[in-house]
């Protein structure tokens, strides 16, 4: 998650205009993120602007931020008259203002929103104060205050500036046509920012011509006291305000996804693909059956803790909380076990455990499950990986709802693992392919370029070495299951491929090569080992790369593998966003569920044969963001040496096999991308030595 603005300043702009830009989701939302404190001058006080405002700052008030509010009350002839003449304290003028208003759009989904309002102000979160305009003669007059302005301010002291037509209601964030000007204070020349910081602290201190500031919060208090809840409210899917955030931005093919699983019978597995919005889909339905099933205990069941991050993010956009069970279990065993009891005896209607694969199979978190008691919610992402032997045996049959989330969810040569994954969640009720979503604009266009790479004279000696064991022992039938040994030599292999030695020259010949410098980009390393130019010695493929990116290249990066802490793993993808990175050099880290929507360029040095794999990066990399057009990868690919007729026809039967998986993935590669035809006929000679140019 972003720590500063500096986090974000990549996709910040200039300008937001309605109809091209997103006000909320690419401005609003990822400013409020970062804040500490939000200063907001607009131009009508009406109780559902003051609501609408109040969700906006839902994730700033989380993180102890505050909002500081200047509007301008709908005063009738009556009110300024009464101010003129003083016949009452203005508190109670400004108060009956406000309860007229409640009056006018008072029913149940606005006291939903109310009862936001309300605990904001309650807890000292949000500050208001209203704006009076004097005439010439320095008298309350029916001319409003109609100045639109705001100031974001993170923890570092930077601050974001914006000004224009918006107002803080729903018309001005969604419904109307509105524009704003956006300036940022790390690189304000003309000292923009600094005289709108001055002209609201004057405005606040009640220090503008032609204006009168009336402290308002404390009459809010009392006003809403009616309509306070006791701890955060979370928003109904049923309210208008939803929109926002909520079930009314669903797109069409996601709303179908919910549809086909609920007709299958609350079971199922929706297999879109990577960038596609599985998460959200997947909370939209938390949302809509909490609504109608109470209690709830909703398991949201994923691989690895940057992935927990991301959700819980995704989730606090709408509004709803988890138990971190991904921790050290002394810091959400007993709470878990708590909620667990106050959803059993109806409590508490909804409770939601984001918990790691690694901390569901603990005894710690199996022990406080029931779902014989109350209904349990499965969610499973990366649902591939729960037909492991470990885990699958975990998955309790009581529990009756249940989705899996997969862009790929059966198992690589795992037959037995797929039939478990299916037995448990269900057939695959909803599908959504690359293809499809490239077409309708969800994720972006792509170009492919195979880079053909050959091996040095001991490679290639090692290569047909290795090829002739793995031919002598390759089963007959291929039914047959593959004999330990032999799964030795093909590892053996693999990682000699994926290590070839002429790989991190041939990616220097690429860059060098390039129109573009490399930016935000993505270097996938395989797990075997390569010689380091600098030291003249043997060492890690992802550490060599590195060195030569680094030293050779001159390009600003960070290695990101298993080695590196989740905290420092966040840093370096915060990095890369803002453009302070250049670069990442990863091994598998980021082959799964990790968002990194800017990335624009990928170099695969080793990929495995496993779709899954290949299918989950190309993913990762053509997730759509601000000015990205189009991505970019490079798949260097090793040219096996041609021996002629000097191997056997067994052996160039299963070479031939082999081969044709890594030629499955270019051409999987190569049917989606721009540049297609052309990139596959970088290897027609290839295809013609192994007889595969039908394929």
């Amino acid at each position: 998650m972003p720590q500063s603005f500096r986090d974000i300043a990549s996709v910040l702009r200039i300008s937001y205009r309605s109809g091209s830009d997103d006000l909320v989701g690419g401005f609003y939302g990822p400013c409020l993120e970062c804040s500490v404190l939000y200063r907001r001058a607009v131009g009508y006080f009406t109780s559902s602007g003051l609501a609408r405002a109040a969700r906006g700052v839902a994730q700033l008030v989380e993180s102890g931020g505050k909002m500081r509010l200047v509007a301008s009350p709908n005063l009738e002839e009556r009110d300024v008259e009464a101010l003129r003449l003083g016949v009452e304290q203005p508190g109670e003028i400004l108060r009956r203002v406000a309860a007229r208003n409640l009056e006018e759009i008072e029913n149940l989904l606005t006291k939903e929103r109310l009862s936001a309002l309300a605990w904001l102000i309650a807890k000292g979160s949000l500050e208001v104060r209203l704006a009076v305009r004097l005439g010439v003669d320095g008298e309350p007059s029916r001319g409003i205050y109609h100045e639109k302005m705001g100031i974001f301010t993170d923890c570092q002291a930077n601050h974001i500036a914006f000004s224009g037509s918006s107002n803080e209601t729903t018309g001005g964030l969604v419904d109307n046509f509105e524009s704003i000007d956006v300036y940022w204070s790390w690189d304000d020349a003309h000292g923009r920012v600094q005289r709108k910081l001055k002209d609201f602290e004057d405005l606040w201190e009640n220090r503008t011509p032609s204006l009168r500031i009336f402290e308002f919060t404390d009459i809010s208090k009392d006003l809403l006291r009616q309509y306070k809840l006791p701890a955060a409210p979370i928003v109904s899917e049923k309210s208008p305000e939803y929109g926002v955030s909520g079930l009314r931005d669903l797109r069409d093919y996601q709303r179908a996804a919910l549809e086909k699983w609920k007709a299958a019978g609350g079971r199922g597995i929706l297999a879109m693909a990577t960038g596609t919005g599985k998460t959200l889909t997947a909370l939209h339905l938390v949302r809509r059956m909490s609504a109608g099933i109470k209690p709830l205990v909703v398991i949201v069941l994923v691989p690895y803790v940057n992935l927990a991050l991301q959700w819980e993010v995704a989730m606090r956009g709408l509004q709803l909380e988890a138990i971190r069970c991904f921790e050290s279990r002394q810091s959400w065993e007993a709470l878990l076990q708590q909620q667990v009891n106050a959803a059993e005896i109806g409590a508490r209607d909804l409770l939601v455990a984001l918990v790691t694969n690694r901390s569901f199979l603990s005894q710690a978190f199996q022990r406080h499950l029931c779902p014989e008691r109350i209904p349990y919610f499965l969610i499973a992402d990366e649902v591939h990986n729960l037909g492991a032997n470990e885990i699958k045996k975990k998955l309790d049959s009581r529990i009756p709802y249940r989705l899996g989330l997969s862009a790929t969810p059966e198992r690589h040569q795992d037959v037995e693992g797929t039939k478990a994954i299916f037995e448990y969640f269900g057939d695959v009720v909803f599908e959504f392919g690359i293809e499809e979503a490239i077409q309708q604009g969800y994720l972006c266009r792509y170009f492919y370029y195979p880079v053909l790479v050959d091996l040095n004279e001991l490679e290639a000696t090692e290569y047909w070495d290795l090829s002739i064991q793995i031919s002598q022992r390759w089963p007959k039938s291929e039914d047959d299951p593959l004999e330990d040994h032999l799964k030795m030599l093909l590892l053996r292999r693999a990682r000699l491929l994926a290590s070839a030695a002429s790989k991190l020259p041939k990616l220097r010949d690429v860059i060098d090569h390039l129109k573009e410098p490399v930016a935000k980009a993505i270097v996938y390393c395989g797990d075997g080992r390569a010689e380091s130019q600098a030291h003249d010695k043997i060492v890690r493929q992802v550490d060599a790369a590195c060195e030569l990116l680094g030293n050779a290249c001159h390009l600003r990066l960070r290695r990101f593998t298993c080695d590196e802490p989740a905290e420092e793993r966040q840093r370096i993808l915060n990095g890369l966003r803002r453009g302070t990175l250049d670069a990442v050099v990863a091994i598998r880290c980021l082959d799964e569920g990790i968002d990194v929507p800017d990335i624009r360029q990928a170099f695969v040095l080793a990929s495995s044969t496993n779709p899954r794999q290949f299918i989950q990066r190309r993913g990762r990399l053509l997730r759509p963001a601000p000015g990205k057009d189009f991505a970019h990868i490079w798949d260097f690919i090793v040219s096996p040496p041609d021996l002629g007729g000097q191997i056997d026809d067994q052996s160039f039967n299963v070479e031939r096999r082999l081969f044709q998986r890594e030629l499955r993935r270019v051409i999987e590669f190569c049917a989606t991308a721009e540049n297609g035809p052309s990139a596959l006929a970088e290897l027609r000679d290839l295809r013609r030595r192994y007889q595969l140019l039908n394929l």
